[in-house]
């Protein structure tokens, strides 16, 4: 994977503030997610997704619109998706909650019949381009 300038999702030490604050700087609102992948061995969160990059504040008119990429979460404290019978399919972001107290984040989902809901707790945040 080749890293992808921006957006750029960092970790806390490359710039200084709380990878959890960046996620509050980014539009996420009607990006797509094509799949979510927990790797309990390596403690990570991968989420593969098409980036709405026309949505964010620096974005380019000659640039694309969309942007494949993968949101990794490492050291994961704590990972769930409600209801767990939720189906991810090409699910559209409605809304990212951030809970800075507890570094909770909560992505909201559409669904087929239903709103799923992914959450993690995590150290660190990386943006990679596909």
């Amino acid at each position: 994977m080749q890293r992808f300038k921006v957006p750029h999702i960092v970790s806390k030490e490359e710039i200084g503030i709380e990878p959890i604050e960046l996620l509050t700087a980014f539009d996420l609102h009607d990006s797509i997610v094509e799949s979510v992948e927990y790797l309990l061995n390596e403690n990570k969160v991968l989420i593969k997704l098409e980036l709405c990059r026309w949505k964010q504040a620096n974005f380019d008119e000659f640039e694309s619109e969309m942007q494949e990429g993968v949101l990794t979460f490492t050291d994961v404290d704590s990972f769930q998706i409600e209801p767990p019978s939720f189906l991810l399919n090409s699910n559209e972001v409605l809304d990212i909650k951030v809970h800075h107290e507890s570094r909770s984040i909560e992505i909201i989902l559409t669904g087929t019949d239903d709103v799923g809901k992914v959450s993690v707790i995590a150290k660190d945040i990386f943006w990679e381009e596909c």
